[in-house]
């Protein structure tokens, strides 16, 4: 009695714990040409793939278990022509409908070549459901995949956060093939992807399935580019830095070919190609970028020379030049890779991506409360960011209608958030005989306190306050965010249009948060001291 209560159990429990899925599927009728008739026992196959299917009474056909990505399709009939179809793109959890018409042999033609054209409506969409393909992202002027999905209508970019439908960040579900990426703590995607590894981004906002949970605007689910039947290459490099000088020369305030230099490069290389046999595919990107003033702005610089408060008493030397901000800068690695295996009817998809991002100034913008470290620059703080996912999902085809997957994933964003000169070393922020050590020698004023733990004076002119030299100004924080996800699901189709999927998910969180501020370490420090 035990194990029939446990069986039940699990059948009521899967279908309210169902995930995303990862793949497509093709169907339609094939008939003859002239009579309209259908074809019965004609066979569909997909190049470059071991997939395929044969056609029913009726002449209908579905072919599952397609990655996402643009296919050939070929109808073949005994006694009648081959056709083929050529750019059929596959979405994933759509269905892509192919119906093909077969001129008898008698019928004098060359074989048969068809270029499908991008269909107005996707009919098996039952939402709003927007979709940008590789091909589309490669037509694009811009780069940056938060900035392409906030052109979707209903989405919304703001300080470099996406709101749909008028939700909070946190009210937005990130998948990337069919895992969670979403940030547990604050919301948004927790993982960097390349704008070059995807095949394609479908935003939901609204009237999607019950296997997509935690998010109440929208969905935005991402696919990475699988490997290609042959082998394939490419390489792009942008920039603004024509003269081609050295980032070394990123605060000269010089105009290259009349304008100034916001130093704009990154680097993009991808490989694809089989592994030994065209069953087995892989994908690899590598993608590096440097911004020498990450959030550039036209701005033509000041100097207003030695000025002076005869209230305080303290004089400075206000300058900023004109151009790139100093040390406002991104170095960005990013590698992206999918390695797919098809061992009909068990399929392996492998897929992984780490990026490491060290921002050297996180300034972003000119305002009152930046400019209060315009004399102490060389020492606002630095922040490393680091994350990745890898997932490993395994399908079993058990028959032309029914199939189960297993999948399994792990993703991380983690951040660190230190002075530039001591680092770790958060216990010494506010001695002055540890930033002795590292070449910093603060010097006293008659406003400063005795004691071992003494800030520069700050200055104040006519009621700004202005950080002094060689004052530490960064706070210390460290934090890890980690995500596990198990994952199975059955699904099978049910005649021409329905089909019922159940599923389960484990997911298991992990985060870690260490804070600590500048103020907080300086009292720490003079109650140890003093």
């Amino acid at each position: 009695m035990k194990r029939y209560i446990t069986i039940l159990l699990f059948f009521v429990l899967l279908p309210y714990l169902a995930f995303a899925g990862t793949v497509g599927k093709i169907k339609g009728k094939v008939t003859d040409l002239t009579s309209g008739e259908p074809l019965i026992g004609a066979n569909i196959l997909v190049l470059g793939t071991s997939f395929g299917a044969a056609t029913d009474i009726n002449g209908n056909y579905t072919i599952q278990n397609l990655e996402a990505g643009v296919y050939e399709v070929r109808a073949s009939f005994v006694g009648y022509q081959t056709v083929t179809y050529s750019n059929i793109r596959v979405n994933a959890e759509l269905t892509t409908e192919l119906n093909f018409e077969l001129p008898g042999e008698g019928i004098e033609l060359q074989q048969v070549n068809v270029i499908a054209e991008k269909p107005l409506i996707i009919k098996s969409s039952t939402n709003a459901n927007r979709i940008t393909t590789s091909e589309m992202l490669e037509g694009l002027p811009f780069r940056g995949i938060d900035i392409i999905i906030g052109l979707t209508p209903g989405v919304v970019l703001q300080d470099k956060s996406l709101f749909i439908r008028g939700g909070r960040q946190d009210e937005v579900g990130f998948y990337l093939e069919g895992a969670s990426i979403t940030d547990p703590v604050i919301g948004g995607r927790g993982v960097t992807i390349s704008q070059d590894a995807v095949e394609e981004i479908q935003v939901q906002s609204g009237g999607y399935t019950a296997e997509y949970g935690g998010a109440n605007a929208g969905i935005v689910y991402t696919q990475i580019k699988s490997g290609t039947p042959d082998f394939k290459a490419s390489a792009e490099y942008i920039t603004d830095n024509i003269t081609f000088k050295g980032k070394g020369n990123r605060f000269d305030g010089e105009k290259r070919l009349g304008t100034h230099w916001f130093g704009y490069n990154e680097f993009i290389g991808t490989l694809s190609g089989p592994i030994f046999d065209k069953r087995f595919k892989f994908f690899g990107l590598f993608n590096y970028q440097y911004q020498n003033d990450q959030t550039p702005q036209p701005y033509p610089g000041i100097n207003l020379g030695r000025i002076g408060d005869p209230t305080t008493g303290d004089t400075i030397d206000f300058q900023y030049p004109a151009g790139a901000i100093y040390k406002n800068s991104l170095e960005q690695y990013s590698g992206t890779g999918t390695i797919s295996l098809d061992f009909n009817p068990l399929l392996f998809r492998l897929v992984g991506s780490y990026t490491a991002n060290k921002t050297y100034n996180p300034w972003t913008g000119r305002t009152a409360g930046n400019i209060a470290n315009i004399l102490n620059l060389d020492r606002v703080e630095n922040v490393d960011d680091k994350d990745g996912a890898a997932s490993l999902k395994i399908t079993h085809i058990l028959s032309g209608n029914t199939f189960y997957e297993i999948s399994g994933g792990y993703s991380f964003n983690s951040r660190e958030r230190y002075d530039p000169l001591l680092k770790e070393n958060y216990l010494g922020y506010g001695d002055s005989v540890a930033n002795a050590a590292v070449g910093v020698s603060w010097v006293k004023s008659a406003g400063d306190n005795p004691g071992r733990f003494e800030r520069p004076t700050r200055f104040n002119i006519f009621g700004f306050s202005f950080n002094g030299p060689g004052d530490v100004t960064a706070n210390y924080q460290k934090f890890k965010r980690e995500r596990i996800n198990l994952n199975a699901a059955l699904s099978t189709t049910l005649g021409k249009e329905h089909s019922i999927k159940i599923g389960g998910e484990y997911q298991m969180l992990t985060i870690r948060n260490y804070a600590w501020s500048n103020e907080d370490l300086m009292g720490l420090a003079q109650l140890v001291y003093q």
